[in-house]
């Protein structure tokens, strides 16, 4: 057997992290952060409770990564050049995006308002939410200026409330929530 190159050794490693990083998601989703803690983490993960310590500092550094990469995937949502404005089929998109990450990534989101609704946690997203939300409301201001609309910008943060609304009403209610019918009257209703 030959030895492991750097590349497998990287893998490994992303893989682990990855792996820890998914049962500190689960743990959180279902417990909260602070009704977390890392010995259930490691558990969960299959894996030592030292072990985690190799690779995150604390559950604080767990959840600030975990917030990080749910946001990059976030990010994605929106078009690279907006200096145009959306056409209807990208706000479509963009909604539909919406809904589909809701769905995908439904414990992120679950522990997202979770802290969202907790001063004492907030603070791990105040790093990356204003960016979010300028860049959210950059891309719906000039899509309803372009429109035409007398204030786009209160349209393009009632629309944002919307979402919030009609997200959160989903990860309380996820089995009885009519998710598909409530994105397309948003989109029939905001396009």
């Amino acid at each position: 057997m030959s030895p492991r190159t750097s590349e497998q050794f990287k893998k490994i490693r992303d893989d682990k992290k990855n792996i820890i990083l998914r049962a500190a998601l689960e743990e959180f989703a279902e417990k909260s952060f602070q009704g977390a803690s890392i010995s259930a983490i490691a558990k969960r993960a299959g894996i030592s409770k030292g072990l985690v310590y190799n690779y995150f500092l604390n559950k604080e550094d767990l959840l600030e990564q975990i917030i990080n990469k749910a946001w990059d995937s976030i990010s994605g949502l929106f078009p690279n050049n907006n200096k145009n404005g959306l056409s209807p089929y990208e706000f479509q998109d963009i909604i539909d995006m919406n809904f589909e990450l809701l769905k995908k990534d439904y414990r992120f989101w679950k522990l997202y308002f979770s802290i969202a609704m907790q001063p004492a946690s907030i603070k791990f997203l105040e790093k990356k939410m204003p960016e979010f939300i300028s860049e959210f409301l950059n891309v719906f201001v000039t899509y309803y200026k372009q429109k035409g609309s007398v204030n786009p910008e209160a349209e393009a943060i009632l629309l944002g409330a919307v979402l919030d609304g009609a997200s959160l009403n989903y990860i309380l209610n996820p089995d009885t929530f009519p998710i598909n019918e409530v994105k397309q009257m948003i989109i029939e209703k905001f396009k």
